[in-house]
């Protein structure tokens, strides 16, 4: 029998290889929230960077593996990209510095395009897709 973790690297790398990409590019842009800690909206994309994680993480760990049900933590970037959303066409989003302005664009975007994909992947769990991914 595999370790757990011998489990979760499995699924892991067994999901196709563009969505292992999608994870890192994801990741990777709410990660550069670190970056801005010195602005409101790199401090909000952490703090929901870090409670997508905390309950993330342990899921994964205890699903052995990467399920649909992931997705439902996702719902968090709802207001995080209403919040974004609504700074960068606010009348003063003229007086955000360049890197701040294109890590907010990136977060939009990124998280959006996640949203997107978080629903569908919802509305298969809720229909009752949820084997362990990648395996």
């Amino acid at each position: 029998m595999k370790s757990r973790m011998a489990r979760v690297w499995q699924s892991l790398v067994g999901i196709p290889r563009w969505v292992q990409a999608w994870l890192v590019v994801l990741a990777a842009t709410n990660a550069a929230s670190l970056v801005f800690l010195d602005t409101a909206a790199g401090r909000l994309t952490a703090a929901a960077f870090a409670a997508v994680a905390a309950v993330n993480l342990p899921m994964v760990y205890f699903q052995a593996g990467l399920t649909r049900l992931l997705s439902f933590t996702h719902l968090v970037w709802l207001p995080l990209v209403f919040v974004l959303l609504s700074q960068l066409l606010a009348p003063g989003a003229a007086q955000i510095d360049t890197a701040t302005r294109g890590f907010m664009v990136a977060v939009v975007a990124v998280n959006s395009i996640s949203l997107l994909f978080d629903f569908i992947e919802m509305w298969r769990w809720s229909r009752g897709e949820r084997e362990v991914l990648g395996r």
